[in-house]
């Protein structure tokens, strides 16, 4: 896939142009829940999920998706606006997950952020390292809702974002890789550079 000319001016952002944005792409409601809460929480960030069709979300659909979105916004590179692809692996293939981290490859900014196998291990990490013995998104759903009064609510979960990214990145068993290790994520990478623009008093 060639590399697309993505440099030019987010449209509906004219006026914060001194802010970051993170264009993200994800295949499920809990993720956008998840990043849509940190739009805005400083004057430096903006966070545009990319808009997703009925039986859509697949990593095929992804491409085509982010497409049409900058066709019609569009992004400004020189001030450090970036794409990621935010995906899981219990439910796709190597290969489908390969096309991204090509086109990745090929557009300096974009960028994955990969769950092995699920969102949820990501979320729980917010309260702490993975016990060993869990294997499967299932219990890691049980968990989180053990973990956090009520289960899983933006409100509650994401102001201890600092706290995932400590634990995400000392349980990264191979950090040079973009495909992570079983009960592994790599949510981190983009956790943490929304954090560099957050700074301190976002919360």
């Amino acid at each position: 896939m060639p590399k697309r000319n993505t440099n030019r001016a987010y449209k509906r952002g004219e006026a914060h142009r001194d802010a970051r944005l993170f264009i993200i792409v994800t295949e499920g409601e809990r993720e956008d829940r998840y990043f849509g809460w940190f739009d805005r929480k400083s004057q430096r960030i903006r966070v545009q999920l990319v808009p997703r069709h009925e039986q859509a979300s697949a990593p095929k659909h992804f491409l085509n998706r982010l497409h049409q979105f900058l066709d019609g916004e569009g992004m400004n590179t020189q001030i450090g606006d970036s794409v990621w692809f935010v995906l899981d692996v219990d439910n796709w293939t190597r290969e489908s997950i390969d096309e991204l981290i090509t086109a990745c490859d090929q557009n300096n900014d974009w960028h994955m952020a990969i769950s092995n196998p699920c969102f949820e291990v990501w979320l729980n990490l917010h309260k702490g390292p993975l016990p060993d013995n869990v294997e499967d998104c299932d219990t890691m759903k049980t968990m989180l809702n053990a973990r956090h009064r009520g289960g899983f609510h933006p409100n509650t979960i994401c102001p201890l974002l600092e706290d995932a990214i400590k634990h995400a990145q000392e349980a990264d068993t191979h950090p040079e890789q973009v495909y992570p290790d079983k009960m592994q994520t790599k949510v981190y990478l983009l956790a943490a550079a929304m954090k560099a623009v957050l700074g301190q008093n976002w919360r």
